[in-house]
């Protein structure tokens, strides 16, 4: 199994022996190669089964009518999504590649036979949903309440983070797979304005952005710049998430 999918969902509590292994063969049985820039899933479409992206990134996206578009998050490996998306009868936005990807496909009756045998992870399955549902309510409060510069510092950040939790970045160097046009549909911005602050961020010496490589050469002062706080990345720890998963466990 991809080690970035164990090392974040140990970051929300304790993987058994067991549970690990078992997801490990699960998510070897159907693996797919995706070119970059395609469609996984399209709005409008069927549901499909539980992904994990164990290579590559990839963006959820909706469109309206005219063809204009809003990126809602960025998935990067080790990202599990749809976790509900069987309760849907179509889907209601689209997911597509921004880079050649692997993903694993988990069988239908993945979560019932978490919920019956591998408790464990079932724990962290919600622990996982609860931290993607807190980085949407983050996108919201950016595109609601940011400035430009904070919401642009903020999205650095957050996917510094989250690349570091599960062994993607090198000292304070990560992957940076966006373009300048993804990054504006991501952040309400258009594309000029997105880099005239990609340049201000440059010229103060608290970035470097190139060869799709990240680089913050200065992170406190990026975490103040967006006023980040990188508590909603680890919202749910394993003591907290053992009521709530029990409460909530029928909504699998």
């Amino acid at each position: 199994m991809t080690p970035h999918v164990t090392l974040k969902l140990r970051g929300f509590g304790e993987l058994e022996t067991a549970s690990e292994d078992w997801l490990a063969e699960q998510v070897r049985r159907d693996v797919r190669r995706l070119p970059p820039r395609v469609d996984l899933v399209r709005q409008g479409e069927g549901t499909g089964p539980l992904h994990v992206l164990i290579e590559g990134w990839a963006v959820r996206y909706k469109t309206l009518e005219d063809g204009r578009r809003q990126i809602l998050s960025v998935l990067i490996p080790g990202d599990i999504f749809d976790i509900n998306g069987h309760l849907a009868r179509s889907m209601d936005h689209s997911i597509a590649t921004l880079t050649p990807t692997r993903v694993a496909l988990l069988d239908d009756d993945f979560l019932d036979i978490a919920r019956a045998h591998h408790s464990d992870l079932e724990k962290l399955l919600w622990c996982d949903m609860h931290v993607s549902s807190a980085i949407q309510r983050e996108r919201s409060t950016s595109l609601g309440q940011r400035t430009a510069r904070e919401r642009m510092a903020h999205i650095l950040c957050e996917l510094f983070h989250r690349q570091r939790s599960v062994g993607l970045a090198t000292g304070q160097r990560c992957s940076f797979h966006l373009t300048q046009t993804e990054l504006a549909e991501a952040l309400g911005m258009t594309p000029v304005y997105v880099n005239r602050t990609l340049q201000d961020l440059r010229r103060e010496g608290v970035i470097q952005l190139e060869q799709k490589c990240l680089t913050v050469l200065d992170l406190p002062r990026l975490e103040a710049t967006a006023l980040f706080d990188a508590g909603y990345l680890k919202i749910c720890e394993a003591d907290g998430a053992a009521g709530s998963h029990k409460e909530n466990a029928h909504a699998f």
